[in-house]
């Protein structure tokens, strides 16, 4: 790059991060949008922060989305916001996540997730079953807080030995949601004011936590139960109990595999580290399967076409369809697909010496790959060029960094979708494009401010 081009852009953003903060901050997480609009103004390549390079174009993509063999550190300043440094996602360092993540790729292979298929058959037989009661009851019902409750449900169960039931509490699952999307909301004045939840930790709990947002009291919940597996799990390790005993579903832990595996070194076997990691597994794995599964649904019920074309094609399938059955079906593959696109995600940035970051809004929106790049159009994603467009795909991820929970999540989705599609006639009740648009970032993409999904 010449050095012209690591200057172009705004003044003031390269020289103060008040800029950055201005439009994610007091503007509710625009920044990723203005960046757009800098790029119309300044070209492909703009200073976005101090210290932060921007690309927008997605020839860039195999450079920065590396495989795991080349290094890329993930940016630190980025990545303090989350205040879980012990988890895999947050991890800066390419050698530490790679330790890390092959820890817990066994854990995540499709294959566990396939041996593991029935707990999420029986999550989605409890949905349909909730869509039944509001069918009967002639009540509306709110998707989006029962896909949260779902991917919640499926993801812990998954994960621990301990289960959860938020599915079966309406009431819960919409109070959970709306506290996440609240904690998340703050995640950008985390990144400008650190000392502010520096300042919280270091209070005893009994003074911080009537100070503290419900959306991180539902966190620290969250906390204390991986903890307290964790403990369970060590405890029976050294008196020799089989662990599986501790399940009501006679399943392993995602820990029972890590505590002991050599590839770690002792400083990552620590309580809080671990406790760290499980908890953000857990709270990954709800939120971006809830936020495709809410895009998806929607756009299918907004378009007759779409949804008749699906259902067509699920007819030629048994009602007990498994994952990888509904996988072989190319229609509904690329109602996936462009449902993870237009779900979006996270700035991804790289080293060396200065971050480098290709947002999934600028390569999902390119137009010369996704033409109409804002309209649902599935078809998009059939045929040969459909399986070329796949490479610019990064809903979880690509290269080295991608989302370790990408098989849990793709069964969910075809899971649900063919379920909720071939059984019930549905229809939106005061729900427009808006509530399923990416609006804000906060990390996550998020609609329009006070929607209701």
């Amino acid at each position: 790059m010449r050095t012209g081009d690591l200057s172009a852009g705004p003044r003031l953003a390269a020289l103060i991060w008040w800029y950055e903060f201005y439009f994610d901050a007091i503007q509710s997480g625009r920044y990723i949008f203005k960046i757009q609009e800098l790029h119309q103004q300044y070209g492909p390549i703009i200073r976005v922060t101090p210290d932060e390079i921007h690309i927008n174009d997605v020839g860039y993509l195999d450079t920065v989305y590396a495989p795991s063999m080349a290094r890329r550190d993930k940016y630190s300043y980025q990545l303090k916001s989350l205040r879980v440094p012990g988890g895999v996602g947050t991890t800066a360092d390419h050698h530490l996540h790679k330790i890390r993540r092959e820890t817990l790729a066994p854990f995540f292979s499709k294959r566990n997730v396939l041996s593991l298929e029935g707990l999420i058959s029986a999550k989605v037989e409890q949905l349909c079953q909730l869509v039944r009661k509001h069918a009967v009851d002639k009540t509306v019902m709110n998707l989006s807080d029962a896909f949260f409750a779902f991917s919640n449900d499926v993801v812990v169960n998954f994960l621990f030995t301990h289960q959860v039931n938020v599915l079966a509490d309406e009431e819960q699952a919409a109070t959970l949601q709306r506290n996440s999307k609240e904690l998340l909301m703050g995640i950008n004045l985390n990144k400008q004011f650190p000392w502010v939840p520096d300042f919280l930790e270091a209070l005893p709990l009994a003074i911080s936590k009537p100070l503290m947002p419900p959306g991180l009291i539902d966190m620290l919940a969250l906390f204390d139960r991986v903890r307290a597996e964790l403990v369970s799990i060590i405890n029976a390790k050294v008196s020799g109990t089989n662990q599986t005993c501790l399940s009501p579903t006679a399943k392993e832990s995602v820990y029972s595999s890590v505590i002991d595996n050599p590839v770690l070194p002792e400083s990552e076997r620590t309580l809080l580290r671990l406790e760290q990691e499980g908890a953000l597994l857990a709270l990954a794995g709800t939120e971006s399967p809830a936020q495709s599964l809410s895009i998806i649904l929607y756009h299918v019920l907004a378009n007759p076409f779409i949804l008749e074309r699906l259902r067509t094609e699920l007819s030629t399938v048994p009602e007990c369809a498994t994952w990888t059955h509904l996988e072989q079906l190319p229609y509904l593959s690329a109602i996936i697909e462009e449902g993870n696109r237009l779900s979006f995600g996270k700035t991804y940035t790289i080293p060396p010496m200065t971050p480098i970051s290709i947002t999934t809004l600028s390569a999902h929106t390119a137009e010369s790959v996704f033409p109409d790049a804002y309209i649902f159009h599935p078809d998009r994603w059939l045929g040969e060029n459909g399986r070329q467009r796949r490479k610019f795909q990064l809903a979880f991820s690509k290269g080295g960094r991608k989302w370790l929970g990408i098989e849990l999540a793709r069964a969910e989705l075809y899971l649900v979708t063919a379920a909720l599609v071939r059984t019930f006639d549905l229809t939106l009740r005061e729900t427009d494009a808006d509530d399923v648009a990416f609006l804000h970032d906060y990390q996550v993409a998020m609609p329009r401010m006070g929607s209701r999904g």
